[in-house]
């Protein structure tokens, strides 16, 4: 898949857009369901990340489209960290078409359990 939908700070004229900009693609404004939540904890600790729900409202971001992005997913998954998952998202774009994406969700906290 040639998209992905961003909410934070990968997006236009945020914190980390050049790296989404050094790839290079085509932008549009789109919406998912969703909640976003701060990160309290590791260190993205303070950052957003989107918990999906079709029940939930919707969340203002961008679709990012480019060929490129199948060479850079490692990259971007390395960018995002260990409190983010990739995950396909159905995405609905501001003239009301609708498509599907990736995007980074929040990974749910691992238990710790000791012996």
């Amino acid at each position: 898949m040639n998209r992905l939908f961003v909410y934070g700070t990968l997006c236009p004229n945020r914190e980390n857009s050049h790296i989404l900009g050094e790839i290079g693609g085509e932008w549009q404004q789109a919406f998912v369901h969703g909640t976003i939540h701060i990160l309290d904890w590791g260190p993205d600790k303070g950052l957003p990340a989107i918990v999906l729900n079709e029940a939930d409202p919707l969340v203002d971001g961008y679709l990012f489209s480019t060929e490129k992005l199948e060479q850079n997913w490692q990259m971007l998954d390395d960018f995002e960290g260990m409190q983010y998952q990739r995950a396909v998202v159905d995405v609905t774009l501001a003239t009301g078409e609708t498509t599907q994406a990736w995007t980074y969700v929040r990974k749910p906290k691992t238990k710790i359990i000791s012996k």
